[in-house]
């Protein structure tokens, strides 16, 4: 007996259905991973740049410390008579005042042959005073006249650490090196209470950081003969060997490295994140679970499998119920058949009714949905503004304070100096300075209140070039340190501006600060501010001879968070909250290439009336050389 036409349509039917369910729950699995793999890429790259800032942070948060003990006179005379045991005392007490202040765990000085003369921890047991260190690489990196870095364990304390270190110079030559040393076993603590696995690993692959004490010292890939023996010269780790850690086999789920059968996790899978950290030459790994992409997958699937076994069976049921209306309406074909002509006629007659209401509710339901997505999304503008007032105005008070602490700092310490000399005038002098920029720091935060609010700024006149002078002295210890040459030729006859005088002291730092960022290292560096009238406005500009803006750093200078510095070396806020203050003033500044090379600011400002000028304190600084 063959088989009809409608059997076998229906065989075939049922077979591509079974096939199309079949790819449909495999899909559903697909798309469920890639999605929860997603989402889980995008928070292992934001975990592994918090882990790297961290560390960052823990490590240059006493990067100042050797270059600032450098510049002592007492650690100079040291190194001219190292055998002046007075002079050593006296070394070795600065030392252990500024290392308590900085909070760091030893800060020592070295002869050029590498004996230690001088340390923080003289009058402990675990005191380097009369060590030799000259077989570390950041001693012969400072010798040579630049900063030396180097991450290694203590060969008299067996605790690791990372090595800072600064020459000093005198009369222009290396007389020795100042150290210091970072303990970083807090910041493994902290990584300790994390969900995730971070390794640290240097240039030869040496994992020497980890969240779990079990993974450090191991190698992530086979030491060859050359690192072995450098690691062995420079008494890096103290080891004889480095066991290879065992990464597993992996594959790409959403964006990530998802390893098997690694030492990470030997009975399950990890999700794998890698982070480069260039200026120590380091490698951040970052390892955690990858259940989440796992049991999405699943569930994906067993939800697609039982959505089809009910589709499948409502199918079966609307089957059945089709096969009886058919066989419900062949009954009652001759009723329908005398009833037909009048139902015509009424649905003739409410066609268009019925038309005209399907389509006004159509229209009040998209004009219904329309003013839903309106309010949700003035909702997410609004929360979005706040959210990046607030992150703009915590990282901008440590931005703005950051540079009257730096001047409190410099005074205090030629305060000191002058003590030390005899001249209590000047001393008293800088001390009435000192409360003055404590005032000012009162100052900045209730005008960076007011900044927030956008409702109490005072505007009157002021007196640019009094302001300048003021501010070039905020910024002293760092024009010394830069070696530029800084002119400021305004025009007297434009220099009485509309603005309040704290507010256009900040945004003159940032200025000045940012061009003499720019002209660092170069030769004949110069920055040089300028002003001149353009009617009823005066012209303010700050321009350097630096390397000038590329046409994509032009085009986002004042975005905020957005740097052409190294990392670690700007925020990225000072543009954009000078930029925030001009134009809450009236004023507007842009940024240009010259011409002849470099860059330029122009501040542009409401001329001021013939009237007495706000301004800030314009007593001098004294210094003592």
């Amino acid at each position: 007996m063959r088989p009809n036409r409608t059997t076998v349509l229906g065989a075939v039917l049922a077979v591509v259905l079974a096939a199309a369910a079949v790819f449909a729950v495999f899909e559903a699995g697909e798309m469920a991973e890639a999605r929860v793999g997603e989402r889980l890429a995008s928070d292992a790259r934001h975990r592994a740049e918090i882990y790297a800032q961290s560390l960052e942070g823990a490590i240059e948060r006493f990067g100042y410390l050797p270059a600032a003990a450098a510049l002592d006179d007492n650690v100079k005379r040291l190194l001219a008579a190292p055998a002046d045991a007075e002079q050593a005392a006296r070394v070795n007490a600065y030392l252990e005042t500024l290392n308590r202040a900085a909070g760091g765990t030893v800060l020592y000085l070295l002869a050029p042959g590498g004996m230690t003369i001088a340390a923080s921890n003289w009058n402990t047991p675990e005191t380097y005073v009369g060590t030799d260190f000259s077989y570390r690489p950041y001693f012969t990196e400072a010798m040579e006249g630049r900063t030396g870095r180097f991450y290694a364990v203590g060969t008299l304390t067996g605790v690791p650490g990372y090595f800072i270190s600064a020459p000093v110079m005198v009369d222009g030559k290396v007389a020795g090196v100042v150290a210091t040393k970072v303990n970083l076993d807090p910041l493994e603590a902290v990584w300790h209470e994390a969900a995730d696995t971070v390794l640290v690993a240097d240039e030869h692959g040496i994992v020497f950081l980890a969240s779990d004490p079990k993974f450090k010292f191991r190698a992530l890939r086979p030491i060859d003969a050359t690192a072995a023996a450098e690691m062995a010269r420079t008494r890096q780790y103290g080891h004889k060997s480095y066991p290879l850690l065992r990464m597993g086999k992996g594959e790409d789920e959403g964006g990530l490295r998802v390893l098997s059968g690694s030492d990470i996790s030997p009975s399950g899978r990890v999700i794998r994140d890698e982070k480069d950290l260039p200026i120590y030459d380091w490698r951040l790994l970052l390892f955690t679970d990858a259940a989440p992409v796992v049991l999405a997958g699943r569930s994906a699937r067993i939800g697609m499998t039982l959505a089809l076994v009910i589709l499948g069976l409502v199918g079966l049921y609307w089957r059945q119920h089709l096969k009886r209306a058919r066989e419900s309406l062949a009954a009652q074909a001759a009723l329908a058949a005398a009833h037909r002509e009048l139902e015509g006629k009424v649905v003739e007659r409410t066609a268009d009714l019925s038309a005209a209401n399907t389509r006004l509710a159509a229209e009040i339901e998209e004009r219904r949905r329309a003013e839903t997505e309106l309010r949700a999304a003035q909702d997410e503008l609004v929360q979005a503004a706040k959210m990046a007032t607030l992150g703009q105005m915590a990282a901008g008070v440590t931005h703005e304070l950051n540079q009257p602490l730096t001047a409190l700092r410099a005074l205090a310490d030629n305060t000191a100096k002058l003590l030390q000399h005899g001249r209590e005038e000047d001393a008293e002098a800088n001390l009435a300075r000192i409360a003055a920029l404590v005032d000012r720091l009162g100052k900045i935060t209730g005008q960076l209140r007011a900044f927030a609010r956008r409702t109490s700024s005072e505007k009157g006149p002021v007196d640019a070039a009094t302001v300048l002078a003021e501010s070039l002295a905020i910024l002293a210890p760092r024009l010394r340190a830069s070696g530029a040459r800084v002119v400021s030729a305004l025009d007297p006859d434009a220099t009485q501006v509309m603005f309040e005088p704290i507010r256009l002291s900040q945004v003159l730092v940032n200025l000045v600060g940012n061009a003499l960022d720019a002209v660092k290292g170069r030769p004949g560096a110069l920055v040089r501010i300028v002003s001149h009238r353009e009617g009823g406005r005066i012209v303010l500009t700050v321009e350097d001879n630096g390397p000038g803006l590329s046409d994509g750093a032009a085009e986002r200078i004042f975005d905020p968070f957005f740097t052409t510095k190294p990392a670690g070396e700007g925020l990225g806020l000072g543009l954009p909250i000078s930029l925030a203050i001009a134009r809450d003033f009236g004023a507007t500044l842009a940024a240009r290439t010259r011409a002849e090379g470099g860059t330029a600011f122009d501040l542009v400002m409401d001329a001021a009336e013939a009237e007495a000028p706000l301004t800030l304190s314009a007593e001098p600084l004294r210094h003592v050389s």
